[in-house]
């Protein structure tokens, strides 16, 4: 009787730290998880802050040839951006790709801290000429700029 109680109990040990473990294997992957979010969730918050746009242009003298308006936006942040990313939004309506121009002044491929990027918009802007009409610049990692503006 003393060897089959020392047998459960060494069974009821050896399931015991399996299930231990298995607990702790699971926590594990779940805190890994969480403290990979964290990282990628901090340096996001981190770039964010070193990023900074600011449209440039004269709100009454707006660049304008036929149906094309152009934009200048001016990187004021520490951080360099692409504009394969950069999103425009014209009286809450979103340019597409294909109507947009994008060009850094000077000719840099990446748009650096100081650089301006020249937008040519081919959009139609409803409205009387003088009418007030609204900009928005957003970057790819949501740091964004508003500009009004009068038609001519």
């Amino acid at each position: 009787m003393g060897a089959g109680a020392s047998a459960t109990q060494m069974i009821f040990f050896i399931t015991s730290v399996i299930v231990a473990l298995s607990v702790v294997g699971a926590m594990f992957l779940n805190i890994q998880s969480i403290s990979s979010a964290a990282i990628v969730g901090s340096k996001t918050f981190v770039e964010q802050l070193k990023t900074d746009i600011t449209i440039i242009n004269d709100p009454e003298m707006i660049p304008y040839s036929g149906s094309n308006y152009t934009f200048y936006i001016k990187n004021t942040g520490k951080e360099g951006l692409g504009i394969q990313y950069i999103t425009v939004i014209i009286d809450g309506t979103i340019v597409n790709d294909a109507k947009l121009n994008k060009t850094i002044l000077g000719g840099d491929t990446f748009w650096l801290s100081g650089d301006v990027l020249q937008i040519d918009t081919e959009v139609s802007l409803s409205g009387v000429s003088g009418s007030s009409h609204n900009l928005r610049v957003i970057t790819g990692n949501g740091i964004e700029d508003t500009f009004s503006f009068r038609k001519e």
